[in-house]
């Protein structure tokens, strides 16, 4: 969420960035497991609809415009690219508006009492799940710097890698003349008289 509002220049959201992806969370396994038993279909296949769209303008975002290279829905575990992204939200669109088209035809599998322990269950989890890996480490950490790891290795430039690379350019005016020169080349007179 947080590169999301870095792009979109809704820098003020970013202390905010945390607690909108733990409700984004709870609310994508509240949903699905609503679905999956098939309590107050109309309500969660809208609601559904709503936040796929609204993912799918995200990663349409993050294809189209290039300005973010790898999406994090599955984070480190599953790295995928906009494009790959972009083709999951899609397909999903079209399973959630299938959802929509026969929402007539589910009914729910337990009592509406059970339906909602069940589904509080849910959020409890959810929450709880999200609370535990935040103060300590994730279940599966897919991170290169995981506890057990190397980290020494890990910083190691792959083979066949490129490596990174930079130059800094200096432009200053002496006696009238411009002058162009890197760090390797830096004048050794240089002094006030450089503008």
């Amino acid at each position: 969420m947080q590169e999301f509002f870095e792009v979109g220049n809704l820098h003020l959201l970013n202390d905010y960035a945390l607690y909108f992806a733990i409700l984004m969370n709870v609310f994508e396994v509240l949903a699905g497991v609503a679905i999956i038993i098939g309590w107050q279909i109309k309500i969660f296949s809208w609601l559904l609809l709503a936040l796929i769209i609204f993912f799918t303008f995200l990663t349409g975002y993050a294809l189209f415009s290039g300005k973010i290279k790898a999406c994090g829905c599955f984070g480190d575990c599953l790295p995928i690219t906009p494009a790959q992204s972009f083709g999951k939200d899609l397909f999903l669109m079209v399973l959630i508006l299938i959802l929509l088209f026969f929402q007539s035809s589910i009914r729910s599998i337990f009592p509406n009492r059970l339906a909602l322990l069940l589904l509080s269950f849910t959020v409890f989890i959810s929450f709880f799940i999200q609370w535990y890996v935040l103060r300590h480490l994730p279940f599966i950490d897919c991170l290169p710097y995981k506890a057990g790891n190397n980290i020494v290795e890990q910083m190691k430039m792959p083979v066949g890698a490129t490596t990174d690379s930079f130059s800094i350019q200096f432009f200053y005016k002496k006696n009238g003349q411009q002058l162009q020169f890197d760090q390797e080349h830096f004048p050794a007179d240089f002094d006030s008289t450089y503008e």
